[in-house]
């Protein structure tokens, strides 16, 4: 694993650099909020045979605080094209986009000009993230409250962060875990989480409410893929992946049972399954050539 960063405006962009250079064909992966790029530890352990880049965007992982005025969706995925531009990757490129991380390389695939030709979306959405679920909650009283304690007592805020997310394990158990997971990897999501910076969360609130990602529809219909998402998933339901199916007709969606907001974690086989049909798709190998496969499980 070759790791380094690069200097986007004074953020260091933390980055890992996975596999052969010379494989023809690369996956980049986009993480979800207030985690980092280690939540795919798993997957890119099984996945063999392709470059691998994965960055921690700013605010999150090694990357680190970033000022909350600087945290944006498109922020984030000019972060990946940066370090994409930096490794001077031109082979075709596989995206692969968790919870936060979907709008973050939909944003990426958009509005960055390399050779996309897939991606698999976990978890993800195209309509502003507050729009269903849990995170309805930030786009009222209680997100617009949470915005005024972060910005006037930051000291205060930083301090009931810590003392909450010690706690974090056991509520992380409780309310995005459906089926048997190891505690080891309970406990490795609540390190992630316990990392971020309160700023990490302040900064993006705002965009979050707005941004949109159904102009990515002109893109998505010339790649194939693989929508995921848990049927437990009470943060992005199974309703917000059926909207992005419904623009993305070369997408195959799959509903994973017992599966809640983490399937890297609680169903690690099933997303490596579906990056690797991805990647044997696009190498012409796949079920359905090089056509792509729509459908629904």
């Amino acid at each position: 694993m070759r790791t380094g960063t690069i200097d986007r405006d004074g953020i260091d962009v933390y980055y890992y650099d996975v596999g052969p250079r010379d494989a023809g064909l690369t996956v980049v992966y986009a993480h979800g909020f207030n985690i980092a790029s280690d939540e795919f530890k798993l997957q890119v352990a099984e996945i063999s045979g392709v470059r691998q880049v994965l960055v921690d965007v700013r605010g999150h992982g090694k990357t680190g605080f970033v000022a909350s005025e600087r945290l944006t969706v498109d922020a984030a995925a000019d972060d990946i094209a940066a370090v994409l531009r930096h490794l001077r990757i031109s082979d075709p490129i596989i995206t692969v986009g968790h919870s936060l991380g979907g709008p973050i390389s939909l944003s990426l695939m958009r509005r960055h000009n390399f050779n996309w030709v897939g991606s698999v979306q976990i978890s993800s959405t195209v309509d502003p993230f507050t729009a269903r679920g849990i995170p309805r909650l930030l786009g009222g009283g209680f997100g617009h409250g949470l915005e005024w304690f972060v910005d006037k007592l930051p000291h205060a805020a930083e301090g009931i962060r810590r003392l909450v997310t010690d706690m974090i394990a056991p509520i992380l158990a409780r309310w995005f875990y459906f089926r048997p997971v190891p505690w080891d990897l309970i406990k490795f999501h609540a390190r992630m989480i316990k990392a971020t910076p309160l700023a990490t969360y302040r900064g993006y609130f705002d965009d979050l409410k707005t941004h949109s990602e159904r102009g990515a529809a002109g893109i998505l219909s010339t790649i194939p893929g693989y929508i995921l998402v848990g049927d437990r998933d009470n943060v992005t339901p199974v309703s917000q992946s059926a909207e992005l199916a419904a623009i993305w007709a070369g997408a195959y969606f799959q509903v994973l049972p017992d599966s809640g907001h983490m399937p890297p974690l609680d169903d690690p086989a099933a997303v490596t399954a579906a990056i690797e049909r991805v990647i044997a798709l696009v190498r012409g190998s796949g079920p359905g050539g090089s056509a792509g496969f729509g459908g629904r499980c």
